[in-house]
């Protein structure tokens, strides 16, 4: 089956030291060669109808002349960038050649359905059950890796832990739809209190005070429209202290006065002064 498109890593290529070495005639020879390998009879080797592509062809297709093909073949054999097989002399490029076997593997366990649940996944099943399908391997990542037969089958994906499969079943289960009962059991001064509570807080406090149980009132009535948190964000740790505050506060705006303690009412804003009647002064 033809590919498309060639699977290449400019990073890999950058890293690899026997790439690096080469002139830029030599790197565009070797990605040329790339090329023929992806679309050979034989996914990552060099062949022409089946047999090895020989030298002559080989420099016929780069566009150069013998000498200067064989310079560049030898150099690129000497590096290490590419290999050539000992059964019949071809040449080959391994990362190419071990992609195509991950992706024939790949492409088999697909066609089984690829069913994660056949793999030892459970986190309760018994050791002692083997594996009922191998997981497919991942594609490989170094240009210059020499082919490890059943690496990728070495390890099964790890199974989720219970303490995972705990967590999610608590984020499924929702948040409760009245956040204000989270709130209240975290206070320290005893959890929401009720308008009693805060009156009689207020008589407490201010036995001789008039105003107490007003004041009590605009306060439970304000925080209980603001869900209990100050400013409207922070929840309250404290409704007894919050109290306190609020009543020191009432007593030094009473002190102050409309316009503070030391200021007084502020100037009337004064009126512009009329345009005169020459017209050339409106300039």
């Amino acid at each position: 089956m033809k590919l498309p498109a060639i699977q290449f890593y400019p990073g890999d290529w950058h890293k690899d030291q026997g790439v690096q070495a080469l002139d830029l005639a030599q790197r565009g020879a070797w990605f040329e060669l790339l090329l023929m390998m992806h679309d050979s009879d034989e996914r990552g080797v060099l062949l022409v109808n089946g047999q090895p592509m020989p030298d002559a062809v080989i420099a016929r297709r780069l566009g150069l002349d013998n000498q200067t093909a064989n310079q560049i073949l030898t150099t690129l054999l000497d590096y290490g960038v590419v290999s050539r097989r000992e059964s019949d002399g071809a040449l080959f490029c391994r990362r190419m050649v071990k992609d195509e076997k991950l992706r024939r593997v790949r492409t088999a366990a697909g066609k089984k359905g690829g069913n994660p649940n056949l793999l030892n996944q459970k986190p309760n099943q018994t050791p002692t059950i083997g594996d009922k399908q191998i997981p497919t391997p991942s594609f490989s990542t170094s240009l210059t890796t020499s082919i490890i037969e059943g690496e990728a089958a070495d390890a099964a994906p790890p199974a989720p832990t219970a303490e995972k499969s705990e967590s999610k079943e608590k984020k499924s289960s929702g948040s409760p739809p009245y956040r204000m009962s989270r709130i209240k059991r975290g206070w320290a001064g005893g959890g929401a209190p009720t308008l009693a509570d805060v009156q009689a807080y207020a008589a407490d406090q201010h036995p001789g005070s008039p105003d107490a149980q007003t004041e009590a009132a605009a306060f439970h009535d304000h925080y209980e429209s603001n869900g209990w948190r100050v400013s409207g964000k922070t929840p309250m740790a404290d409704w007894r202290a919050a109290f306190r505050g609020w009543m020191r506060r009432r007593l030094q705006f009473q002190a102050a006065g409309p316009h503070g303690t030391s200021q007084a009412a502020p100037p009337a804003r004064a009126r512009t002064a009329p345009k005169p009647t020459d017209p050339t002064r409106w300039s």
